[in-house]
């Protein structure tokens, strides 16, 4: 930038002031006599002036602390993160909070679906030709008011009906502002917007056609069934005493098993819109499990298609346990402790429920943003899938300990399981887990976390196998999609960095 010029007047050059201000009256100036101050003696000079010696000291202190202040900002610059993703979407302009994926192994197409804090969704494609991969991005037209929250694809669930017709290739966009919107995969036209729940937390299409789409709300605690072909509500699930944390289809499709804020796993008959059995795991105004102490804010995360029948489902709770359930046999099959008590969490934890007691805050707020309380929420969980060999009965935890857990329920222990591996990345690194998902083919668990970064984990021997580095803030979701005939996995995330990235994992 140019130095500031001085005040110019009207015919642009500088002011002189040759004459006295003209608000200064000469005639009534005042004079004002001031005493001369007598002479400082040369000893009162000396005591005032620093010695030779404690002037060096002094400079010589200040050179040394300068140098360790420079040598600490050195030492606290992070390194510039490095960017292993394959392709990376900026459509978004704020957070992205869903993302869900497609890969068309008959196209050569990966299909990508993210919606965000912006209240928009988009469909990107990524077609590969002869080795060149070309991107395409597509704005989903709807209006949103409000944050998107869940996307989901019909496509891997598409069989052909009892008439020989091939179904339509659907995506389906959930929002906080109450809206389920259809859209076409193939170009992203609008197909039609369903009048729904209020705050949709969740979406899931049936695993058997794909034709029917279940959306679940985080503030009525209803669940509706919709049948995409016809545009119609089939029904309205009512039961839950909180918000609807997540839901899904039993992978038989004859059942519906939802989680939610009351602590509560439900068990639900699609045709005939009734609760068939409730599992209550958490008392949310007190312990977990009913036993478990510290317990508190419902279930998480849900997961099924667990065991050789396909019939148990996992869901993660706040009170830092993970629970196992039978769905057709109705009985509580393991209560995982995923989060681990130390001692001086635990004297933390006392402190705080005495302070709570003594009207210093609900919930010990105040302790818990000083850090006395540990985090101990688990917010992902999943089952090995049954082919792998010697791992059918396997299944993974994650928390925002940052702690993974591998579990073998075939092996009794303490809660009905046994704890195989405990895979964390370092006491240095303090990132929790937001999302997992097993490998298809092989016994690894992919895990994103909140500091941006995805690692890829061998549940037999809890070491990492790969890492993946590249978005500058938290991973709020993920989603894998794998690649026929091969053992690679195409890994897409979206991120507070407002990005969407994709990642290629060959073992």
């Amino acid at each position: 930038m140019a130095d500031a010029l001085p005040p110019t007047n009207n015919n642009g050059d500088e002011e002189v002031f040759d004459e006295p201000p003209t608000f200064i009256d000469l005639n009534s100036a005042v004079e004002v006599k001031v005493d001369d101050a007598p002479a400082a003696d040369d000893d009162d000079d000396e005591d005032a002036m620093m010695d030779d010696d404690e002037m060096a000291h002094n400079q010589n202190a200040t050179t040394n602390n300068t140098a360790a202040a420079d040598e600490t900002t050195t030492s606290n610059e992070q390194p510039p993160i490095i960017d292993q993703s394959k392709a990376t979407f900026t459509s978004h302009t704020d957070a992205i909070y869903a993302i869900t994926s497609h890969y068309d192994a008959q196209s050569n197409t990966l299909y990508i679906v993210s919606g965000g804090g912006d209240d928009r969704a988009y469909l990107h494609l990524i077609t590969t030709s002869n080795n060149q991969a070309q991107t395409k991005t597509i704005s989903l037209a709807h209006p949103h008011t409000d944050s998107i929250s869940c996307v989901a694809l019909n496509t891997s669930y598409i069989t052909n009906d009892v008439s020989g017709t091939t179904q339509a290739n659907q995506i389906a966009v959930g929002s906080y502002d109450g809206s389920i919107v259809l859209y076409s995969t193939t170009d992203g036209t609008l197909l039609h917007v369903f009048e729904g729940p209020t705050d949709v937390e969740w979406a899931r299409f049936h695993p058997k056609g794909g034709t029917v789409l279940l959306v679940g709300s985080i503030a009525d605690g209803t669940i509706w069934m919709y049948h995409t072909p016809s545009k119609q509500c089939l029904q309205v699930f009512v039961g839950h005493e909180g918000g609807v944390t997540d839901g899904v289809f039993t992978m038989d499709g004859k059942a519906i098993v939802s989680c939610g804020q009351d602590g509560t796993v439900r068990v639900w008959a699609p045709k005939k819109g009734v609760c068939k059995h409730v599992f209550r795991l958490m008392d949310v105004n007190g312990s977990g499990g009913g036993e478990e102490e510290g317990g508190g804010g419902g279930l998480t995360c849900l997961a099924v298609g667990g065991g050789q029948d396909g019939q148990l489902a996992i869901c993660g709770g706040e009170d830092g346990n993970a629970y196992v359930v039978h769905v057709s046999g109705k009985k509580v099959v393991a209560t995982l402790t995923h989060f681990e008590e130390s001692a001086a969490t635990a004297t933390a934890t006392t402190a705080n429920n005495n302070n709570t007691a003594n009207g210093q805050g609900e919930d010990g707020m105040e302790e818990d943003e000083e850090g006395f309380v540990e985090a101990r929420s688990v917010e992902a969980v999943g089952f090995c899938p049954g082919n792998i060999p010697g791992t059918a009965h396997w299944c993974a935890t994650g928390g925002v300990d940052g702690v993974l857990k591998v579990w073998n329920m075939n092996v009794g222990g303490v809660g009905g399981a046994q704890l195989r591996q405990k895979c964390t990345r370092g006491a240095d690194v303090k990132a929790g887990i937001t999302r997992l998902r097993w490998h298809n083919s092989l016994p690894l668990v992919i895990a994103s976390y909140t500091d941006g970064v995805v690692c890829i984990w061998d549940a037999r021997v809890g070491t990492v196998v790969g890492t993946f580095t590249g978005h500058e803030d938290m991973i709020n979701d993920m989603d894998v999609s794998f690649v026929d005939g091969s053992n690679a996995a195409v890994i897409v995330t979206g991120s507070d960095d407002k990005s969407v990235k994709m990642f290629e994992f060959h073992p």
